[in-house]
């Protein structure tokens, strides 16, 4: 098979540095104030963190009185992102978050504007009870040529009020200027009042006159500040008024892409190029296209105009052909320089062509998908699994309340069988909420989901014959003591199908349980705990394991490895063989004594010949490769990145699996969409043994691909020949084939 023609738009694609300007990045937006625990001070190094409710991670977070320059109030610095996909891990303005304080929900928030420093005072207190919870929201206004205009801020509670709630607000500058009259220099109007919600309603407008003039300025803006609530609580204190100029140029941006060299003749490809608005008059820049390692005349036409985007459009395309050449070749790359702009200002003057061989075997090709379309029940699926015998897929889903979908599967088709949730006979007592991952013991025979909202790890059999669930056990968190299950976010079980092993990402904690081989009851043995030495083996303390996601027991069972997103790490325990307790070896932090690739180590495969440990570095587009030698000694070798031109895709790793035979591994790109294989180099006696070679990449809306956004988990069948990949924001299964299934099973021996 050959690499097809296909259409790619992958905004902002980071390949090789000199891309550096391509891929445009937002500041930061700060949460920032005091934080109490029901009126009283919080203990030094008591954690602050806030979460995004649409990407179900935690962004930032704060321990209590490390930085002394705040005077005691924390900070909280949230990512932000502007490119279409968004970068996972990174918000945008308006996302609904939530803020703990060591684990506890304190407050719901929505993300403010870039760059913008917001103050929030919280406490528990502010979501007890029935009390009604204020706040304002921050709020944009494009200015006039003369004039006035309000800009609209509007105050909220939480749930309406059986008495009338008031509130003070007053006007107060940043980096616009207020005054009594609009003059010159005088951006807005001072203004103070009291906003009035009835009985019943829940919210209430504030309004501030907007000075309009001529000219040419940045944006700026002004709080409002909220004061003296009666029959409510202020937990948001101010919202920032933000004032667009109308009399500046627009900004022009172009993007990079990606393109799949056609098999004979001429392919033509467009480059997009967009306004940040609209403008009254012609916009025109001047573009060329420039050689790389792709050659002009070779592997794509020169050209070179001048664009134009009429008065009142917003967007452009150039066109260049791209040539077919019949020779086997690594990526190439070719540039379009922008220059000499009319009407607008450049924020990027090089826009990147990635043009991958169409000689180049497929190694994984699209076979159908399901989804929530054609089954209602497939919303937000977070794990996907299939069952030993490969006839049956078990999908976690994160919508309403949480649950367990079952199919049937059979030549690369899955069919829709029945839906178990709480509300299911026999499941009265189970807990489904946010299901971060489930897994079987080896013999197909047990189930088991972590339940990461609930705290909790459901344990199920599954009928050998029929493939339905029966739930066995739920473990909570703390009924009655700590287990180290708090968030649990990941779960593994030791290849003889004895113990399981729990990632409590809130807990910071690794928990380990014996597995009942007779009903799968779990029974809690010990926890091991970020910080913490455990007196009962001869490890040391446990460090840099903050939030782990992800855990994996090797495949001789000796090891028990974690990767830990917070602290950018690879955690490593040994295991005992027979017990199944784990003590503490060691840890592996991106930037110290050499290591890279984990910046926000987000999962983990270890190879099936005890060999190497691989790690996706989310924060930083990386794959990490660590060898373990014939003393069990491991030991950090290489990384390979998107940067660096290693491979194409893989922006915000989420997911990596490696099939039976060693010889391929599969990785998830959450923020692009995208797939990509790897060939492994699986010959012990090679020097490159263990090495990755880029080999494939699948997209969402890439020639059939079309239902795999936002992509969170994967699955291999047992044969080898089919890979499953849960698309989160798609709600989606999208199902391939691997290289192996054309050749193994072209004679329908499946």
């Amino acid at each position: 098979m050959k690499l097809h023609h296909m259409k790619w738009v992958l905004m902002g694609l980071l390949l090789m540095p000199v891309m550096a300007n391509a891929k445009l990045s937002q500041p930061d937006y700060v949460l920032y104030g005091t934080a109490t625990w029901f009126g009283g001070p919080l203990a030094t190094e008591s954690e602050v963190s806030i979460y995004l409710n649409n990407q179900l991670i935690t962004v930032a977070n704060y321990a209590m009185g490390t930085d002394q320059s705040l005077n005691g109030l924390y900070a909280l610095r949230v990512p932000m992102d502007a490119n279409d996909p968004r970068e996972f891990g990174k918000a945008r303005p308006g996302d609904p978050a939530s803020i703990y304080i060591n684990g506890s929900l304190v407050a719901e928030v929505l993300i403010g504007e870039y760059g913008v420093a917001e103050r929030l005072d919280i406490d528990p207190i502010n979501l007890s009870g029935d009390a009604s919870v204020i706040n304002i929201s921050g709020a944009s206004v494009t200015e006039t040529d003369s004039g006035q205009v309000d800009v609209e801020l509007l105050v909220t509670l939480s749930n309406s009020s059986d008495a009338v709630v008031t509130v003070d607000w007053v006007t107060v500058d940043d980096t616009a200027v207020g005054a009594d009259a609009c003059n010159f220099d005088v951006d807005y109007l001072n203004s103070s009042g009291t906003a009035t919600i009835p009985i019943g309603q829940t919210q209430a407008l504030v309004r501030v006159p907007v000075c309009g003039d001529a000219l040419i300025e940045s944006t700026e803006t002004f709080d409002v500040v909220l004061s003296n609530a009666q029959n409510g609580i202020i937990q948001f204190d101010r919202g920032v008024a933000t004032i667009l100029d109308n009399d500046g140029l627009p900004e022009l941006r172009g993007f990079d892409r990606v393109v799949f060299e056609p098999e004979n003749g001429v392919l033509t490809q467009t480059f997009e190029l967009k306004l940040s608005r609209s403008y009254e008059q012609d916009v025109q820049v001047t573009y060329q296209t420039v050689a790389g390692s792709a050659m002009a005349g070779v592997d794509f036409v020169s050209s070179s105009g001048q664009l134009t985007i009429p008065a009142g459009s917003s967007q452009a395309n150039i066109a260049v052909d791209f040539l077919a050449d019949g020779i086997e070749e690594d990526i190439e790359f070719m540039t379009v320089l922008l220059s000499n702009p009319v009407n607008t200002t450049l924020v990027n003057s090089e826009l990147k062509a990635f043009i991958l061989d169409a000689n180049k075997d497929e190694q994984t090709t699209s076979s159908d998908q399901v989804d929530s379309n054609a089954v209602p029940e497939l919303i937000s699926p977070s794990d996907v699994q299939f069952s030993a015998d490969g006839k049956q897929v078990y999908v976690s889903s994160l919508a309403a309340g949480g649950s367990i979908l079952r199919f049937g599967f059979k030549h690369g088709k899955m069919t829709f069988l029945e839906k178990t949730d709480a509300g299911t006979a026999g499941f009265e007592a189970g807990l489904f909420g946010l299901i971060r991952d489930i897994t079987f013991t080896p013999d197909g025979q047990f189930l088991f989901a972590a339940s990461s909202e609930d705290q909790a790890i459901m344990s199920m059999s599954r009928d050998a014959v029929t493939g339905s669930l029966s739930l066995t056990q739920v473990v909570e968190n703390n009924s009655p003591t700590a287990l180290g299950i708090n968030g649990v976010y990941g779960l593994d079980i030791s290849a003889d199908g004895k113990h399981l092993y729990a990632a409590g990402s809130i807990s910071n904690s690794i928990a380990v349980f014996e597995i009942n081989d007779v009903d799968g009851s779990l029974t809690h043995l010990e926890s091991e705990y970020q910080g913490v030495d455990d007196t009962g083996d001869s490890g040391p303390t446990v460090t840099f394991m903050d939030r782990p996601v992800d855990v994996v027991v090797s495949p001789n069972g000796q090891y028990v490895l974690v990767a830990a997103d917070f602290s950018s790490s690879l955690v490593v325990f040994e295991r005992d063989v027979v017990t199944g307790l784990l003590t503490y070896q060691q840890s592996f932090k991106n930037g110290i004594s050499g290591i890279s690739g984990i910046g926000g180590a987000s999962a983990l495969w270890v190879s099936d010949d005890n060999k190497q440990v691989y790690v996706a570095g989310r924060a930083v587009d990386s794959l990490a490769t660590f060898a373990i030698d014939d003393n069990g000694v491991i030991a950090f070798e290489e990384a390979i990145s998107q940067a660096n031109g290693d491979f194409i895709g893989l922006n915000s790793p989420a997911a990596l699996l490696g099939n039976a035979s060693g010889d391929r591994l599969y990785v998830l790109g959450f923020e692009d969409s995208t797939m990509v294989t790897f060939e492994r180099n699986a010959i012990q006696a090679d020097a490159g043994f263990g090495d990755l070679a880029f080999a494939d990449i699948e997209q969402d809306d890439v020639q059939d691909i079309d239902n795999m956004a936002g992509p969170v988990a994967l699955d291999i069948d047992t044969s080898n020949q089919w890979i499953l990949v849960a698309a989160g924001i798609d709600n989606a299964i999208e199902i391939f084939k691997t290289h192996l299934n054309d050749l193994i099973f072209a004679s329908s021996f499946d």
